[in-house]
C-alpha cells in the first residue's frame, strides 16, 4: 500500500514537473495535453486520471507551489518572537524565494502575460498564493494590538505589496539601476514602519496617551494644581505630536513642574499661552 502511494506520488510529481517545463517554455495557450505528457513520460490516460484539463493541471501546479513555497510562514513556529524580529522574517522569507526560485519568477512572468487572454489563471494565482500572504500577515497584525496600526488588512497589503513592487521592478523590469534600492535597508526601514508605535523612543507608552498616562497628582498641601478631568475630551487621551513637539513639550512640564497630560490640558483649555500662567490661573 505505501509503495502503491509512492508510486502515485512519483507520477504526480513527474506530471507536475512536465507541465511546469511546457507552461514555461510554451506559455499557457500553446501547451497541450498531449506536450505534458510527453515532457512527464507518462501515458495520456494516466495524466488524465489524476487532472481533468489543462486548467485543472495549472491549478494543480500553483497549489504546489503554494504549498513548498508558502508553508515556512504558515508555521507556527515561523511567527514566534517580536514583532519587529516576525516581520523581518517574513519579508526575507518572500525575498528569498523569489531570488532562489527563477523557476518561480518565471511562473509570474507567465501568469502577468497571459491573464488578459486567461483571467483565470490569474485569479488562481492570486487565491493561492497572494491571499494566503495577506491573510496571515493581516492576522497577525490584529493579534497584535501593541503595534497600533488602525487597520490591520491595509497595513498588510502595505507590508506585502511593497516587497512585491520590489522585486517586480528590480527583478522582472531590470530596474536595479534606474531604482536602485538595498534590499537590507528596503526591509529595516519596512519592518520600522509597521511597528513605529511600538519601538518609538524604546516604548510604546512614552508619547502616546493611549498606552501609559502620566499619574495624575492631587492637591498638595499648599493647594497646588489638581485638574479635572471629568470633562476631558475622549480625543484629547488620543493626541500625536511630532518628536519635536514633544520633546518641548516634556521640557516645559518639567521645567513647571507637570506632567505631560497636565501640559496638554492647559493647552486644550487655554490656548498656547504660557504654562507658567496656565498654572497659575487653575490655583
Amino acid at each position: 500500500m505505501k509503495k502503491k502511494k509512492i508510486q502515485i506520488e512519483d507520477k504526480v510529481d513527474a506530471i507536475l514537473a512536465g507541465a511546469m517545463q511546457e507552461f514555461l517554455t510554451h506559455g499557457y495557450a500553446a501547451t497541450s495535453m498531449d506536450r505534458v505528457t510527453a515532457a512527464a513520460g507518462v501515458s495520456k490516460t494516466t495524466v488524465y486520471s489524476y487532472f481533468q484539463d489543462k486548467e485543472g493541471l495549472f491549478t494543480a501546479l500553483i497549489a504546489r507551489l503554494a504549498q513548498e513555497k508558502c508553508l515556512a510562514i504558515l508555521d507556527p513556529k515561523f511567527l514566534q518572537g517580536e514583532p519587529p524580529i516576525v516581520l523581518r522574517r517574513i519579508a526575507n522569507n518572500i525575498l528569498d524565494q523569489v531570488h532562489q526560485e527563477q523557476e518561480l519568477l518565471s511562473l509570474v512572468r507567465l501568469i502577468i502575460g497571459e491573464s488578459e487572454r486567461f483571467p483565470t489563471l490569474a485569479k488562481i494565482f492570486v487565491s493561492n498564493i497572494d491571499k494566503p500572504g495577506i491573510d496571515l500577515v493581516t492576522q497577525y497584525f490584529t493579534d497584535h494590538p501593541e503595534l497600533q496600526l488602525p487597520d490591520p488588512l491595509v497595513a498588510a497589503r502595505i507590508f506585502i505589496g511593497t516587497l512585491i513592487h520590489y522585486t517586480i521592478i528590480q527583478n522582472m523590469l531590470h530596474g536595479q539601476d534606474i531604482l536602485p534600492m538595498e534590499r537590507d535597508r528596503l526591509v529595516e526601514n519596512l519592518v520600522n514602519l509597521m511597528t513605529v508605535n511600538l519601538t518609538h523612543h524604546g516604548s510604546i507608552s512614552q508619547y502616546s496617551g493611549t498606552k501609559q498616562k502620566s499619574p495624575r497628582r492631587k492637591r498638595n498641601s499648599s493647594g497646588k494644581f489638581q485638574m479635572d478631568y471629568t470633562n476631558e475630551p475622549k480625543q484629547l487621551r488620543s493626541i500625536r505630536l511630532t518628536d519635536t513637539a514633544w520633546e518641548k513639550l516634556a521640557e516645559l512640564a518639567a521645567k513647571h513642574d507637570l506632567t505631560r497630560s497636565e501640559a496638554i490640558e492647559i493647552f486644550a483649555r487655554q490656548g498656547f499661552v504660557d504654562v507658567q500662567e496656565g498654572e497659575n490661573s487653575e490655583l
